[in-house]
């Protein structure tokens, strides 16, 4: 080994961020680096276009410099807009293949920003872990499946929600269900209508808690 970061260390990704720390410099587009995932990114005409290429370029130079080649078959290329003019953008010699929809950190963002992907994932992720404990867990008390909820299934919900929180109806309705199945779990609750099960629980809908949370994020930005 010649180079690199040592993986699984609590100072792996600190060493890792202080290693590419120079991978932005002189480049012209706007950049966001996580750990070992970078994006460029700016909003393109015919000459964006070509800086962004150039970019590419000073990225692709940067990593034979420093010895730490980009996997190319994992570098795509989102072309948001529907105006977008779908340049086609070269790394190290290989055409950059485009996708319509990316996961970044966890949240799906696709080429028309709509949430539907993201929801769709979130709603299959939430209801395998609700089936799970449907079917291992036999004594379903309140406070024990309050629990299990609130520490594996909510979670998955609302992770992130400020940015993805859908505003068509069939969105917020597909999460929704996620809080119907769960308050159905208990016995002699299947019964009662929804609004009557939460207020047992002394729980909010899914779309309050995402309006809540909006409002926080909010506030921060503004304080």
């Amino acid at each position: 080994m010649l180079s690199g970061v040592p993986q699984g260390s609590v100072l792996g990704p600190l060493l890792f961020l202080v290693f590419i720390n120079d991978i932005d410099e002189g480049l012209l587009t706007n950049v966001l680096k996580f750990a070992d995932d970078t994006k460029i990114f700016q909003l393109v005409s015919t000459r964006d276009c070509l800086s962004l290429q150039h970019d590419l370029t000073s990225l692709a130079d940067w990593s034979k410099r420093w010895q730490m080649d980009f996997n190319t078959s994992k570098c795509k290329v989102l072309h948001i807009g529907s105006g977008n003019q779908l340049f086609l953008y070269e790394l190290n010699g290989h055409v950059l293949s485009s996708s319509k929809e990316e996961k970044n950190l966890g949240v799906i963002v696709t080429d028309n920003l709509k949430s539907t992907s993201h929801c769709q994932s979130t709603y299959s992720k939430a209801n395998r872990v609700l089936g799970m404990t449907k079917r291992t867990i036999a004594y379903k008390s309140p406070d024990i499946l309050l629990s299990l909820y609130k520490t594996l299934v909510r979670p998955l919900v609302e992770y992130r929600t400020p940015p993805w929180s859908p505003h068509y109806n069939k969105g917020k309705v597909l999460l929704e269900k996620i809080r119907h199945r769960f308050t159905r779990l208990i016995p002699g609750f299947s019964q009662l209508d929804y609004m009557t099960r939460l207020n047992r629980f002394n729980l909010w809908t899914s779309e309050e808690r995402r309006n809540f949370s909006k409002s926080t994020e909010v506030c921060l930005v503004l304080r």
